[in-house]
C-alpha cells in the first residue's frame, strides 16, 4: 500500500515543495529511512540530517529552509502531522469477533450490538457492555460494571464490581480497576481494615497502560476524567481525582485523596503524598516526591519536589562548593594564625 505525496499533503493539510507524484510506501526516522519512505524533522536544527537522509520526503515546520532535491511537506506541527501519516500506514491486526465458546457470561449481563468476547472471559450479573466493545481473553468483569461503546479491554484485565467506564476507553493487559483502596486503622493492637465502599469512574477517551492499578474509593468515587493517558505500572489510590488530558508516565504513584488538575504532566517514578492538590498545567519532574501542593502552571522537580528555577540555582551553587571550601579553609588558617599571635606574651 502506498500514497502519493499529493494525497498525503491533502490528508495532513501541508504545503508541498517537491514532486506530488512521488509514491510513499512507508515511514521511518531520518537516520533509518530508505527511498520510498517518509520521515519528519521538528526543528531547523535538523537541516544536516534532512540533507543526508535517504527518505523520499520529510515533514518539516513552516519555517524550515528549502533544501535542493528534497521533497518537503510544510506544516505547523510536524510531529502531529507525522502521527496522522502513521495511521495511514498502521498495519491491520486481527480483530476479535463474536463470543468465544469458553467465555462465561451471566444471564443477567447485557451486551450491546457487536460486542466481541475472547477465550475464558468472565462477565458477571448486572454488567452492561456498550456496542462494539472488545473484551479479550481472560478478562474479569464484575457485577454491575458499566462499560461504554467502542472500548478495548486487553487480555487479563480485572474490572471489579460497580466500576463505571465511558466510551472509547482503552485498557491494556494486566490492569486492575476497582481493587480495594489501602486503608487500615490501628485498634486493639492490630491493623483493622477500613471497608472500601466506593467505586471507580473512568470517563471517555481514557487510556490505561499495562499493569496499572486504580483503587476503588473509600466513599464516593476514584475519578479519572476525559482524555487522560496513563502509562504502565502506575498506582492510582482511593479517592484520587485526576483531571482531563492528564499525562502520567511509567511508575508514577499517587497516595489517597490526591487531586490533579487538567493537562498536568507527571514524569516517570514521581510520587505524590496523600491529600495533595496539583494545579492545571503543572509539570512534575521524573522521580520527584511531591509533598506540598503545586500551583497551576508550576514546574517542580527534585527531592523533594520544589520549583525548578530554585533547583537549578541550588545545583549551580553546588559547583562552587570546592572553591568556597578552599576559601573557608584559608580563612580558618588566617584566624588560627592571628589567635596564636595574639596569645604570645608581649616583649619587654
Amino acid at each position: 500500500m502506498g500514497y502519493t505525496l499529493r494525497a498525503i499533503e491533502e490528508q495532513i493539510g501541508a504545503t508541498l515543495a517537491g514532486n506530488g507524484e512521488e509514491l510513499i510506501s512507508g515511514i521511518s526516522t531520518l537516520d533509518g529511512a530508505q527511498p520510498g519512505e517518509l520521515a519528519f524533522a521538528e526543528h531547523e536544527k535538523y537541516v544536516p540530517q534532512v540533507r543526508q537522509t535517504r527518505a523520499s520526503a520529510v515533514i518539516v515546520s513552516k519555517a524550515f529552509p528549502p533544501i535542493d532535491q528534497k521533497n518537503l511537506l510544510r506544516v505547523a506541527n510536524p510531529r502531529a502531522a507525522f502521527v496522522k501519516v502513521m495511521y495511514l500506514f498502521q498495519s491491520s491486526t486481527p480483530s476479535l469477533t463474536g463470543i468465544h465458546e469458553t467465555a462465561v457470561i451471566d444471564p443477567g449481563a447485557h451486551l450491546g450490538e457487536g460486542v466481541a468476547i475472547g477465550e475464558h472471559a468472565a462477565i458477571r450479573s448486572g454488567a452492561r457492555i456498550g456496542a462494539r466493545t472488545l473484551i479479550d481473553s481472560g478478562v474479569h468483569i464484575g457485577s454491575d460494571v458499566v462499560i461504554g461503546e467502542e472500548c478495548v479491554i486487553a487480555p487479563n484485565v480485572v474490572i471489579r464490581y460497580g466500576t463505571r467506564i465511558g466510551h472509547r476507553v482503552i485498557i491494556h493487559g494486566g490492569t486492575v480497576i476497582g481493587g480495594d483502596g489501602f486503608g487500615y486503622v490501628w485498634s486493639g493492637g492490630r491493623h483493622v481494615k477500613i471497608p472500601q465502599l466506593g467505586n471507580v469512574v473512568i470517563e471517555d477517551d481514557v487510556e490505561l497502560g499495562c499493569n496499572v492499578c486504580v483503587d476503588r474509593a473509600t466513599f464516593g468515587s476514584t475519578l479519572i476524567k476525559r482524555g487522560t493517558k496513563v502509562d504502565n505500572l502506575v498506582q492510582i489510590a482511593h479517592n484520587d481525582a485526576i483531571g482531563e488530558d492528564v499525562i502520567m508516565t511509567g511508575q508514577v504513584g499517587l497516595s489517597g485523596s490526591v487531586t490533579i488538575g487538567n493537562r498536568a504532566v507527571l514524569g516517570g517514578k514521581a510520587g505524590v503524598v496523600d491529600h495533595i492538590t496539583i494545579g492545571d498545567d503543572a509539570r512534575i519532574g521524573a522521580a520527584s516526591p511531591v509533598t506540598k501542593d503545586v500551583k497551576a502552571g508550576e514546574v517542580v522537580w527534585g527531592f523533594p519536589a520544589r520549583p525548578i528555577d530554585r533547583v537549578k540555582k541550588e545545583l549551580a551553587s553546588l559547583s562552587l562548593l570546592p572553591k568556597l571550601l578552599k576559601h573557608v579553609r584559608a580563612l580558618a588558617q588566617r584566624v588560627d594564625s592571628l589567635e596564636r599571635s595574639s596569645s604570645k606574651p608581649p616583649r619587654r
